[in-house]
């Protein structure tokens, strides 16, 4: 895909190359803001490890981890919670059906600046969704909008680039995307992703926006429990605003963000979900067979 014009014996030794090339670094995902941010709380943060070496990419996050292994094209997925694992083929991740309409814009700013200690370069992906609610309901047009700063100087980001080069085609987005099981939302994460995937360097910070676009008159994925939770969380900032004292300003502050959600997703362009992704402690230092061994004792679902 990126070395049409490549030599067999080129494109041969690039794949030798990447076969022993080991890289690792750290994520780390917070909610910085948004309408939604109230109900997402704590659990919407995270932090993330991933390493490459050869053919295999592992996401380490929390009690689950994912291994892709472009050899053997399987996804074996972890859960060390309870102590399982599941072994899938690529073929089998597939993404639900969707009639969304995705697009996706990539503007480079000219914009550079210092981010978590690299040079890095700014670059603006936005992608618009128009999707059918389904069940009579009102179109849902949403835009996800990522300020990506990119670096190249991070060590050992040839190897990842020449990971993803060889493997591109063939990558189960799928599986990377998530998307909360709403089918448009799974293709924008994969059209995401795949642009990610694509740019010259890595994203060692990115500001991911979810907002309304052309007067959407929901929120997606809004079902009776999350919006049981809001009037919960709603009822409970009401009392602390009555009670006073130092907690009654930010509940009124809560009030008022989570207020732009009744009956609408926010005003048009305002933001529902805000969060930052910051990455860190990269390394090409040898990454260890044994970060993508099965631990002992775990049971096959």
């Amino acid at each position: 895909m990126f070395q049409r014009s490549a030599t067999l014996f080129t494109v041969m030794l690039a794949a030798s190359l990447t076969a022993s090339a080991d890289f690792s670094y750290t994520t780390t995902q917070k909610m910085t803001g948004g309408a939604m941010a109230a109900m997402a709380g704590a659990n919407a943060d995270r932090t993330s490890k991933i390493y490459f070496k050869g053919q295999r990419m592992m996401t380490s996050t929390g009690d689950t981890a994912m291994i892709m292994d472009f050899g053997s094209q399987t996804i074996t997925t972890i859960n060390n919670a309870q102590k399982t694992y599941s072994v899938k083929k690529f073929g089998d991740v597939g993404g639900a059906a969707s009639n969304a309409d995705v697009t996706v814009d990539v503007k480079e700013t000219g914009q550079k600046k210092v981010v978590n200690g690299f040079n890095a370069s700014e670059t603006i992906v936005t992608i618009n969704m128009d999707m059918d609610a389904g069940r009579g309901g009102p179109p849902m047009k949403m835009q996800m909008e990522m300020d990506l700063w990119i670096s190249s100087d991070v060590p050992g980001v040839g190897d990842m680039r020449a990971f993803y080069e060889k493997n591109l085609a063939n990558f189960p987005w799928a599986a990377m995307s998530g998307g909360g099981g709403n089918p448009g939302m799974q293709k924008a994460m994969m059209q995401m992703e795949r642009k990610l995937a694509e740019l010259n360097g890595v994203a060692v910070e990115r500001v991911v926006r979810i907002k309304s676009a052309g007067g959407a008159t929901q929120a997606p994925q809004m079902t009776p429990q999350q919006q049981a939770q809001m009037e919960a969380a709603m009822a409970k900032m009401q009392e602390m605003a009555k009670q006073g004292g130092p907690q009654a300003a930010a509940a009124q502050q809560m009030m008022s963000r989570m207020g732009n959600m009744s009956g609408g997703a926010g005003a048009p362009g305002g933001a529902m979900i805000e969060m930052t992704i910051d990455a860190s402690g990269f390394s090409n230092a040898s990454v260890p067979d044994s970060v993508f061994a099965i631990p002992a004792g775990y049971k096959q679902n």
